[in-house]
């Protein structure tokens, strides 16, 4: 398994995650994420081939409603978590949270306060950045 982890990239994690949110085809996964259709069917590749997915591929189209229009298109494919990708996931959050439980009550709130100011910072520029599209777009 450590070395499935190790293979892992931050988009193959977020697709992973994606599909055991419920968010099981590609079309569905670009929606939800900013990953584009090309590197979620890489990722289902990817995974696949880790066997931490399996994939289906259903014939006949769907219809959808996308940003208010609806649509009809191909099915998309589906991917189902397998258990060892389940038990990644599961691996994954133990490894996050025991992060957190390995430090002192001083390391948390340092690390509080650091996210804390690198929030407010970011959301400094991005008010900056609103400002600057809605002065070029009027």
């Amino acid at each position: 398994m450590t070395e499935t982890m190790d293979e892992l990239r931050g988009k193959d994690k977020i697709v992973l995650q994606a599909i055991s949110n419920g968010h099981d085809d590609i079309q569905k996964i670009t929606e939800t994420t900013t990953l584009e259709n090309h590197e979620v069917n890489y990722c289902f590749s990817k995974l696949e081939d880790l066997d931490l997915i399996t994939i289906e591929k259903p014939d006949g189209y769907t219809t959808r409603t996308i940003n208010g229009q609806k649509r009809v298109f191909q099915t998309p494919k589906q991917a189902t978590l397998t258990d060892k990708g389940e038990q990644y996931l599961e691996q994954s959050e133990k490894k996050d949270l025991e992060e957190y439980e390995n430090l002192s009550r001083k390391e948390l709130v340092k690390k509080v306060h650091r996210l804390e100011n690198e929030v407010q910072e970011l959301q400094g520029r991005f008010k900056i950045f609103r400002q600057q599209v809605m002065n070029q777009i009027q």
